[in-house]
Order: C-alpha cells, then sequence, then structure tokens
C-alpha cells in the first residue's frame, strides 16, 4: 500500500496531502508565512537597535544585519506570491531597552529560524519545488551567518557590562 504524498484533485485544485490528511503544500505555505513574521520581528528589532545605539560601529553593523533580515523576508514574499500565497501580520512584541536582552532574543530567533529553513527546504524539495527550496537554503545559510555576528555582539556586551560593576546594559555602551 502506498504511503507517501497523494495528489488529489478537489474543486480548490490539485493539493498533497501527507498520510495524516493534512496538506503539505499547506502546511509549506504557513511555514512560509511563519519565518516571514520571524523575520518581520527580527528586522524591525534590529533596526530599532541600531537606531538607539550610540556607538556608530556598532550601529551600522545593527542596520546591516536588519537589511539581511528583510532580504530574507523579502525572499519569502516573492516564494509565497508564487505559491498564491500571502503572508499574514501578527502584532510586534514590545521593542527591548536593554541591549544585552535585545541581542539575546535576536540571536535565539535567528538559530531557531535557520533550523526551521532546512525544514522548509526539505519539504519544498518533498514537494517538488526547487525554487523553493533554493530560497530557503538560502535564508538559512543567511541566518546561519547573521547568528554568528549576533552572538559576536552579544559576548562583546557582556564584555563592556562586566567591565562596568554594577551597571546595567543599555544601548549606546
Amino acid at each position: 500500500m502506498w504511503s507517501g504524498p497523494v495528489l488529489a484533485n478537489s474543486s480548490t485544485g490539485d493539493h498533497f496531502f501527507d498520510g495524516g490528511g493534512h496538506g503539505m503544500i499547506d502546511r509549506l505555505k504557513e511555514g512560509l508565512s511563519f519565518e516571514w513574521r520571524a523575520e518581520r520581528h527580527t528586522e524591525l528589532l534590529l533596526a530599532d537597535l541600531a537606531e538607539t545605539a550610540t556607538a556608530p560601529d556598532l550601529s551600522g553593523r545593527l542596520t546591516e544585519l536588519a537589511a539581511a533580515a528583510q532580504a530574507r523576508r523579502s525572499r519569502l514574499e516573492r516564494r509565497l506570491m508564487a505559491l498564491s500565497a500571502r503572508p499574514r501580520l501578527a502584532p510586534l512584541p514590545p521593542i527591548l531597552d536593554r541591549l544585552d536582552r535585545a541581542l539575546e532574543i535576536a540571536l535565539a530567533q535567528t538559530r531557531a529560524s535557520a533550523d526551521r529553513y532546512a525544514a522548509l527546504a526539505e519539504l519544498s524539495r518533498r514537494l517538488a519545488d526547487p525554487e523553493t527550496a533554493f530560497a530557503c537554503e538560502l535564508n538559512r545559510t543567511g541566518a546561519e551567518e547573521s547568528a554568528i555576528l549576533l552572538d559576536g555582539l552579544l559576548a562583546l556586551e557582556v564584555d563592556r557590562s562586566a567591565l562596568r560593576p554594577g551597571a546595567e546594559s543599555s544601548l549606546g555602551l
């Protein structure tokens, strides 16, 4: 008995279904939409940090990282349009005023996104969608590179905080 994906005709078009009856294409669209929202949040978080940072080198690096998140989001948007789907907006969490905490969150989100991109690329390959698989692999690589940079910025901020006994981490340091 065949246990792989089944192509079924419906009034809304052809859909792949896995053994559990869930549409694999719908899972792909939802995953891409989720990542679009995650990249949007990361981009806005990093852009806000860049605007409030007083050190020019830190501000520049955060601006570059925000632009990288925007590029990944744009790539996802193009794939969603090609799949006749649209990203769904969600409320953004509040922006944090502590640089170290904001960097921790951005780092965790970026690492998690890299892992999810790998899974989305594999799902895309299973659906014979090489364009989406390629976009997800590019985004995975970009997220991994951003995570390395964020990890370095976080380490620098922790070191700076350690040099200021009793001082809270702030955006200007």
